[in-house]
């Protein structure tokens, strides 16, 4: 007779009884629930036998192999409360996901967990779960379309400013005019006659007309000739944005070194082809180009406002109780997005946090009307997702995904395909989008 193993080659995974455990649930304000779990000896013995084998892995028991020795043994050489301490360990975690799941109970924070009995185990956990969304007939929600429009003037607007940035410039020995190129050097005081910091330049460069300096400035260098110089009166606007220069009073002493007349390209067939890179032929064709781009630019613009008023007409439908901790992990985000944003263009977060504190402001505080507004119109959504059943196939993606390939060359779509891979944050959000565009299809035609 062959021997038998004494245990199974593939012994199964510790799991609690399938039966159910005893499980109270008490629902809390701001959308938090209080489990009661009452663990009994049966639930608790695969435990003890966890808690010994991992013991005697770690503890050296004589007579006995790693990990092998009898639970009454291991208690005698660890002593009951360290014992009972390890089983509670391997329990709890299990206890409480299984009860969760039993209770059909969806988490959106950890769990305050409150042991009231070691032994077996008794427990209470209070957590937030994802609320419960009241949302008012959404389908009465209108919004009108805008007729758009683009008017010659507005072709013409674009055709001189493609003109512009064609123009050259010659030099010249007259007084300065609107439209000119110069360069003066320049140098700002107080009303006693001291240097401002930050208000000098040599032979700045200025097109007078485009509005690139404080107001009054460019008009003041307008009938200057070259070498001369001038004292100009000016007051910086109260919006301006250096506080320290709001609406304060500066005398800019100014002296014109160049003085450079625009030519203008002539508005011709040879314009049209260079400014459109050879796509218009003729200047005809790129005027109407123009007018199809800004109409399709404006349409976009158009829409984009219309699915804003939408969702804002959502939110207000919507009445949501917040767990607190859903608005917290917001402005976290929030605070993360922008420290990421200020990092990618050189700035110091630490420096703008520390002078915000200063100034007595609490940026976690300013961000949370938004961020509660953020979370009730995500929920909305979700809601809505869920009434609709809104889904994204496997085609709809790949649509999307063949829509951004087209932005790039060719040899760009296996990195395309592999940044959007399903499971990648990418994915997520793509398919946020699409399904929130089928909302709007919906809803705003």
């Amino acid at each position: 007779m062959k021997n038998l193993p004494t245990r199974p080659l593939h012994p199964k995974p510790y799991t609690l009884n399938p039966k159910k455990m005893d499980v109270k649930v008490e629902k809390m304000p701001k959308s938090e629930v209080k489990i009661v779990v009452a663990m009994t000896d049966s639930e608790m013995k695969v435990y003890e036998e966890r808690a010994a084998e991992v013991i005697s892995k770690e503890v050296k028991i004589d007579g006995f192999r790693t990990g092998k020795a009898p639970i009454n043994i291991v208690k005698k050489r660890v002593g009951d409360t360290a014992f009972e301490s390890q089983v509670v360990d391997l329990a709890l975690p299990e206890a409480y996901a299984k009860a969760m799941q039993q209770e059909k109970i969806e988490p959106v924070s950890r769990p305050k967990l409150n042991i009231t009995k070691q032994y077996p185990l008794h427990f209470e956990a209070t957590v937030a779960v994802m609320p419960d969304v009241e949302l008012k007939d959404y389908s009465k929600i209108k919004v009108a379309k805008k007729e758009i429009k683009v008017t010659d003037k507005d072709v013409e607007e674009i055709i001189e400013s493609l003109s512009k940035r064609e123009a050259t410039f010659k030099d010249v020995e007259r007084a300065a005019k609107k439209g000119d190129r110069v360069e003066v050097d320049f140098a700002g005081f107080d009303k006693d006659g001291k240097e401002l910091p930050n208000t000098s330049s040599k032979n700045h460069p200025v097109i007078i007309g485009d509005e690139t300096l404080i107001p009054g400035f460019e008009d003041g260098l307008v009938g200057m000739k070259k070498g001369e110089k001038k004292k100009l009166n000016l007051t910086f606007p109260k919006e301006y944005h250096s506080k320290n220069f709001q609406g304060k009073k500066v005398t800019f002493d100014v002296t014109m070194n160049r003085i450079e007349e625009r030519e203008l390209p002539k508005l011709d067939d040879k314009f049209a082809e260079k400014v459109s890179g050879g796509h218009a032929k003729t200047l005809k064709q790129l005027k109407e180009d123009i007018k199809t781009n800004l109409m399709d630019v404006r349409t976009e613009e158009a829409e984009k406002v219309r699915e804003e008023e939408f969702l804002e007409e959502l939110t207000k439908k919507a009445t949501i109780e917040i767990p607190e901790s859903m608005i917290e992990d917001e402005i976290d985000f929030m605070l993360e997005r922008s420290k990421q944003s200020m990092d990618s263009r050189g700035m110091d977060w630490d420096k703008v946090m520390e002078e915000q504190k200063a100034a007595g402001k609490d940026p976690r505080k300013d961000l949370r009307k938004g961020a509660e507004k953020q979370v009730t119109l995500r929920l909305a959504l979700r809601e809505v997702y869920k009434k609709e059943n809104i889904e994204v196939a496997d085609e709809d993606m790949k649509v999307e995904l063949e829509k951004i390939a087209k932005n790039y060359p060719p040899e760009y779509k296996a990195a395309i395909d592999q940044m959007y891979a399903p499971g990648t944050e990418n994915h997520g959000i793509l398919r946020n989008q699409v399904r929130l565009t089928k909302v709007f299809k919906k809803y705003l035609g």
